[in-house]
C-alpha cells in the first residue's frame, strides 16, 4: 500500500478583504413589580428595600436597561384591579417598552389563579414576548415547563389570602 502525504495548508487572515461586523445585540429593557400587602411597619421595609434591590440590579446589569420599578404598597386581596401600577406596567408591556418583568415572588405577581395565568399567557403572546422571572421561585415564565409549578403557587397565594379575609372577617363577627 502506498504511503499518502498529507500536506497542511494553514488558512491566511486577508486583511481588508472582508468587513468587520460587529452587531451589538439590543439591552433587555427590564422592569420591576414590587408589592406588599399591608401598610405595617416591616412590611413597608420590605417594600422599601424591594424597590432599591430592583433598582441596582437592574442598572448595574450591562445587558440590561432600566425600564422602571412599579410598585403598589398596601394593597391586599386577590384581585389586581386595585393595583393601579401593576395595570400600567402591563400598558407598557403591550405597548412594546418592557422584554421582562422581575418580581420577589408568584404571590407578590398575582394572588388570584385566573388573574396570575391570564396576564402570564398574554404577556407571552405579545411580540416580542414579555417573561416574568419569579425571583424566589427561579422561574421564567417564557419558559413553559414553569407553568404548572406557577399554577400550584399562584394557588397556594389565592388559598392563604382567602384564608386571612375570613379570619379577618370572622374576628370583627366575633367582636361584634
Amino acid at each position: 500500500m502506498a504511503e499518502k502525504t498529507i500536506t497542511v495548508i494553514p488558512a491566511r487572515k486577508r486583511v481588508g478583504s472582508r468587513k468587520q461586523v460587529t452587531e451589538e445585540k439590543p439591552k433587555l429593557r427590564v422592569a420591576a413589580y414590587c408589592r406588599v400587602s399591608t401598610d405595617e411597619d416591616t412590611q413597608a421595609s420590605s417594600y422599601e428595600l424591594q424597590v432599591q434591590n430592583y433598582t441596582r440590579m437592574i442598572r448595574e446589569n450591562p445587558e440590561w436597561e432600566f425600564a422602571g420599578i412599579f410598585a403598589d404598597e398596601g394593597i391586599s386581596g386577590t384581585s389586581v384591579l386595585h393595583r393601579e401600577h401593576f395595570l400600567e406596567m402591563i400598558e407598557k408591556c403591550k405597548a412594546g417598552e418592557i422584554d421582562l418583568i422581575i418580581t420577589k415572588q408568584v404571590s407578590r405577581f398575582a394572588r388570584n389563579v385566573l388573574d396570575s395565568l391570564n396576564y402570564i399567557f398574554m404577556l407571552r403572546k405579545l411580540a416580542p414576548p414579555v417573561g416574568v422571572y419569579f425571583e424566589t421561585e427561579k422561574l421564567n415564565t417564557l419558559d413553559k415547563s414553569s407553568d404548572m409549578v406557577i399554577t400550584v403557587l399562584s394557588l397556594v397565594a389565592q388559598s392563604e389570602s382567602e384564608q386571612k379575609s375570613n379570619s379577618l372577617k370572622w374576628s370583627f363577627k366575633r367582636r361584634r
